[in-house]
């Protein structure tokens, strides 16, 4: 701070001086405020919404002899007859409680009583007339060896001709780890976010001697027999008409340079929820111009300049993102709270919109935004110019408001075409797979683990999108990758539920009946 003595005669001068160290005082406050909200605050940007209950994980084999050996003892402790079986998948509602997931099983556990206990003290026989049924998730889950014997024949006559019974070979040309389990190890991994390290100690405590370098060679090794079906994800995608894209950063421990370097995973994601991740090993823009060179149709993005030469005449349309602006806006109001929240409220109101057009066609959705959200951000937009003559020139709020405005003609492009979204947050929550492994598994070991990471993330986020169990896709496409016949496309998780995903349930259910009737 300048002394009294040292101060400006001319009152000009002071005024500027006022505004300067104003601005600066707001810069420091500002500053202040958002690391306090950065290390105690909450990352959320929900503002009194409820959070979604988090979904049912899907179980993988079943194994029924323990539920019936469970069952034919307490059967023997109460003296009840205990019948188990596999019943048909029924919509039910019990009491308040939520309905169970169609897609699991459900084994049924019948309990009567013997008809030495059907005698009424009155000496009438009791008759059923009903049931009472209670219905809890259970899950039994075990490792087991998987012994393949193929038999081999031979003529007696010559002692030639010595004939092998065929059968599929290794996933993993002498590997120890079958199909499901690399199912396993790629959901625990990707899905779950769990370090080798971690899926190693796990194991362990199996009994099962794992060790981490076995599991990351075993998930090298499916990145590379898959990798044909992740391309095709990723032709699909930059053959759409609208793309989603964003990127995050992550550690690599040991790059090619020698030392640690910080790379990134991008993701690029199509409407129906084709995703395909790429890792390059910087956050230079030849990244995303070299998947997305030549791209003629929508492109959701950040206003991150890498992208720029792709909007150019005769290229890709920019889409902005309404979600960006709303966080410049935040940020903004722990220094100038009553304007800030004036423009968050009015962006509410879009999303809003967003919400009833959820289930609308797209024609349904562009007519639905023009009649409602088009004068909202009219008058949203003639705030901004109002509001931008009252506040600090190089203030938190101002720098918001030149972000929206220079953004604007891409921010409204959505309302012409129900096709684009009002953000990009499907590309950005399609990355915080990877944001959440970075605080379990830290870093890739090396700069190839990050291309491992994205082929077998875009079939596994690929997968959920499609609503297919990510390990039961993996273990039979794993299973299939040997069939004669069979492309890549016809694999990849949406055409996998088309195909194969009812014939795979159906031989499980098949299975269960049968154990449950032994």
């Amino acid at each position: 701070m300048q002394c009294t003595h040292d101060l400006p005669a001319d009152i000009e001068a002071l005024q500027r001086l006022v505004v300067t160290q104003r601005e600066a005082i707001a810069r420091l406050e500002h500053n202040n405020r958002l690391l306090v909200q950065m290390v105690f605050g909450r990352s959320s940007e929900r503002r009194a919404i409820p959070a979604d209950p988090p979904p049912v994980s899907s179980q993988g084999h079943l194994f029924v002899q323990e539920i019936a050996a469970e069952a034919a003892r307490l059967a023997a402790v109460h003296g009840v007859v205990a019948t188990v079986s596999v019943a048909a998948h029924e919509r039910q509602r019990h009491g308040r409680r939520r309905d169970f997931p169609e897609h699991l099983p459900v084994v049924r556990t019948v309990c009567e009583l013997e008809d030495d206990q059907r005698q009424c003290a009155c000496g009438g026989t009791l008759k059923e007339f009903g049931e009472e049924t209670s219905r809890e998730l259970e899950r039994v889950e075990t490792t087991i060896v998987h012994e393949i014997a193929r038999k081999k024949y031979s003529c007696p006559a010559c002692g030639e001709g010595v004939v092998t019974a065929p059968w599929r070979g290794r996933v993993i040309e002498k590997g120890l780890l079958g199909p499901g389990f690399l199912a396993h190890v790629i959901t625990e991994r990707f899905g779950h976010h769990m370090p080798y390290f971690r899926l190693e100690s796990k194991y362990k405590s199996e009994g099962l001697d794992l060790s981490r370098s076995v599991l990351c060679e075993s998930m090298t090794r499916c990145s590379e027999l898959l990798e044909p079906i992740a391309d095709v994800l990723r032709q699909g995608v930059v053959g759409s008409g609208v793309i989603f894209t964003d990127d995050t950063p992550v550690t690599v421990a040991r790059s090619n340079d020698g030392g640690p370097r910080e790379g990134r995973v991008w993701v690029y994601r199509d409407r129906e929820g084709h995703h395909w991740y790429d890792f390059t090993p910087t956050r230079k823009r030849d990244g995303p111009l070299g998947v997305l060179k030549g791209y003629k149709g929508f492109i959701h993005a950040d206003a991150y300049a890498g992208y720029d030469q792709l909007f150019l005449p005769d290229g890709a349309t920019e889409v902005a993102c309404w979600a960006h602006v709303r966080r410049k806006f935040v940020d903004a109001e722990a220094t100038e709270g009553e304007l800030a929240r004036q423009a968050i409220d009015q962006i509410r109101q879009l999303f809003m919109i967003e919400r009833e057009a959820a289930d609308l066609s797209d024609e349904e959705r562009r007519a639905l935004r023009q009649e409602k959200a088009q004068p909202l951000v009219e008058a949203f937009r003639a705030w901004l110019d109002l509001t931008n003559t009252r506040v600090l020139p190089k203030g938190p709020l101002a720098k918001a408001i030149t972000y929206t405005t220079n953004q604007w003609k891409a921010l409204t492009r959505y309302l012409d075409d129900g096709r684009l979204s009002i953000s990009n947050n499907v590309a950005e929550n399609a990355l915080r797979p990877f944001a959440l492994g970075t605080k379990n598994w830290l870093f890739f070991q090396r700069e190839g683990g990050g291309k491992v990471a994205s082929i077998l993330m875009s079939l596994l986020m690929t997968a959920r999108a499609a609503d297919v169990n990510p390990r039961d896709y993996f273990r039979d496409v794993l299973l299939r990758l040997s069939e004669p016949g069979l492309k890549a496309a016809d694999l990849t998780p949406h055409a996998w539920k088309v195909r194969f995903e009812p014939e795979v349930l159906a031989r499980r259910n098949e299975i269960l009946r049968k154990i449950a009737g032994a």
